[in-house]
């Protein structure tokens, strides 16, 4: 979704071949960094899935812990970006971005538990 996503606001980006449509506005605009962050989000969180995979591979968390953080990380995934990109659109639903924020952050906290009770087990 986020080379999706790049290819589409590339095609306005610095005088492309398409017009930049108005409810984006200029490139220091709200509405336009809204877009990008989206963008970059989209493919951020997808790399911070993958070393999330692989770290509740090894996590000491229980199985329906590792499934609470994974299912965490999925919510951040697809609700982050879309609502960043939903912002720039309708400017209200930024109210709602602390959601996934916060999930993408319990996430992290638990995969840094299991992590941390991991080593010292091992210890």
């Amino acid at each position: 979704m986020g080379i999706a996503v790049g290819l589409v606001i590339g095609l306005w980006s610095f005088d492309g071949p398409v017009a930049t449509p108005a409810w984006i506005g200029e490139y220091t605009d709200t509405s336009r960094r809204l877009v990008r962050l989206g963008h970059i989000a989209f493919i951020g969180l997808g790399l911070l899935s993958i070393l999330l995979a692989d770290e509740l591979g090894r996590s000491s968390l229980g199985a329906r812990g590792r499934q609470m953080a994974s299912r965490l990380m999925v919510a951040g995934n697809v609700g982050l970006p879309l609502l960043l990109i939903g912002a720039a659109i309708w400017r209200p639903l930024k109210f709602a971005m602390g959601v996934p924020a916060t999930c993408v952050f319990a996430a992290m906290v638990l995969a840094a538990w299991g992590a941390r009770t991991q080593r010292t087990t091992n210890n």
